[in-house]
């Protein structure tokens, strides 16, 4: 699993850094919300992002939308990994909601062997 760990964490920067968002420090992101699908050879998975609270700010989780048995999820807030989930049974599998609001940009990554991809930073 360490190798699949240094997969999402490579995509994760690769990421943020194509997005421009690895740069000076207070940069904005623009906020999203909704879902965005990450499918990766057999993984089905979901970020969501939705707003929460009062005052309102948005959250970030995922969800596997159809069975990702073997694959690993993980988000990731301003680069650090705060959430990681070895996919091992089949059905629904979601993560924690995790502060994605001003100041902090927040990513789901999922990896699969020796692959990983990145839903949109936020």
């Amino acid at each position: 699993m360490v190798r699949h760990r240094r997969v999402l964490a490579l995509a994760a920067s690769a990421a943020l850094i194509v997005l421009g968002l690895a740069g000076p420090a207070g940069a904005v992101t623009p906020a999203a919300e909704g879902s965005f699908p990450i499918e990766l050879s057999g993984c089905h998975v979901t970020e969501e992002i939705e707003l929460q609270g009062s005052p309102a700010h948005d959250y970030m989780r995922w969800e596997t939308t159809s069975n990702s048995t073997g694959c690993e999820a993980a988000i990731y807030t301003n680069g650090a990994e705060v959430e990681h989930q070895d996919i091992t049974t089949s059905g629904y599998h979601v993560s924690g909601w995790y502060y994605d609001g001003p100041g902090d940009t927040d990513q789901v990554c999922v990896s699969s062997g020796d692959a990983g991809k990145c839903g949109p930073a936020n």
